[in-house]
């Protein structure tokens, strides 16, 4: 099973509430209702207690409990249930219902091996507690205890990865351009600021489509989409998967060059002008920094490109600058 889209620290909130709520019925069962737990009410309302007081610390200090301890929270509370039926000596009196409480928590919260186990569990304890408490006439309602749990697991576990794929999908959307199917500005900022701090040497290239504005008010804005589309697919062609593209915000694309010095940075930036311009009718403008000669830092880098992109729409458009070079390149 995939991963789920809540923390540790979330499921051990969860797991320590369903223990409050399910000790805290206990207590109030016990005290509201006479000879609920036959005679019991001791030994049951020190189980319940347990359960209150383990649940109220998961609830008050979730980040402080183990993974160990959370993928434990299932079993217990299948233990703690079991150890309830029997000092009631009841099993179809409704508490039976709780058993599903474990897996419920176990399948959304846990991995598969977890829940299935709390199932197995579920499936050894129960039935012998229910033939022992009520004779032959215990195997109807465990059989049905053991059903139940499986179809809870699997349709939890079910509803869990259809979560996880939403989730995933709806993040993926949030940092991907749409038009371009590049990683859009959020994205980048990520990014590059890892690559920043892993890199070296790393070169920056911010790319800016020329005319563009020319181009939407006398095209029209299928051709500027289409436009950009095109130059994000030459900037696909002539990098590698392990350099970092993006749609930084309107006509700009970034492209940060890893394991890549100044002199190279500067025949990639080249590449990528002359192949726009050799395959339509556009051009773009290139800035070139590199990282540990024009800047240390990945705001500063980006200022630096940016200065050197603004140098080449200020001699023309349609070429490549960078910050250390002093020779124009176009």
């Amino acid at each position: 099973m995939s991963d789920t889209p809540y923390s540790q620290t979330s499921a051990a909130r969860i797991g320590g509430l369903l223990l409050v709520i399910g000790g805290g019925l206990a207590l109030v069962l016990c005290v509201g209702v006479p000879g609920f737990v036959h005679g019991y009410t001791t030994p049951t309302a020190f189980v319940a207690c347990i359960a209150v007081v383990i649940g109220l610390f998961c609830v008050l200090n979730p980040r402080r409990i183990p993974h160990w301890f959370v993928c434990g929270l299932g079993p217990l509370g299948t233990v703690l249930i079991a150890m309830s039926s029997i000092l009631t000596r009841t099993t179809t009196d409704g508490s039976e219902l709780l058993y599903l409480w474990p897996v419920l928590f176990s399948a959304y919260f846990l991995s598969w091996r977890n829940a299935l186990f709390n199932v197995v569990l579920i499936a050894v304890s129960y039935p012998p507690i229910a033939i022992s408490i009520l004779g032959v006439a215990g195997i109807t309602p465990s059989v049905y205890m053991v059903g139940t749990a499986v179809v809870t697991l699997v349709v939890t576990a079910s509803l869990r990865r259809q979560v996880n794929r939403l989730v995933s999908s709806i993040a993926l959307e949030a940092r991907t351009d749409k038009l371009t199917d590049l990683p859009n500005r959020r994205s980048w900022d990520d990014r590059f600021a890892d690559h920043v701090s892993r890199a070296a040497p790393m070169c920056l290239l911010m790319i800016d489509l020329d005319f563009f504005k020319r181009l939407n008010d006398t095209q029209g804005h299928a051709a500027g989409d289409s436009a950009l589309a095109f130059v994000a697919g030459v900037l696909r062609a002539q990098t590698r998967p392990t350099d970092v593209l993006a749609r930084i915000g309107g006509e700009e694309f970034g492209a940060a060059l890893r394991d890549c010095a100044l002199a190279d940075g500067l025949r990639r930036a080249e590449q990528i002008r002359s192949a726009v311009e050799s395959e339509s009718t556009l051009t773009v403008s290139v800035g070139v920094a590199a990282l540990h000669i024009d800047a240390t830092t990945d705001r500063a880098l980006m200022a630096a490109a940016d200065g050197a992109l603004y140098s080449a729409k200020r001699s023309g458009r349609n070429a490549v600058r960078a910050v250390s070079v002093d020779t124009p390149t176009s």
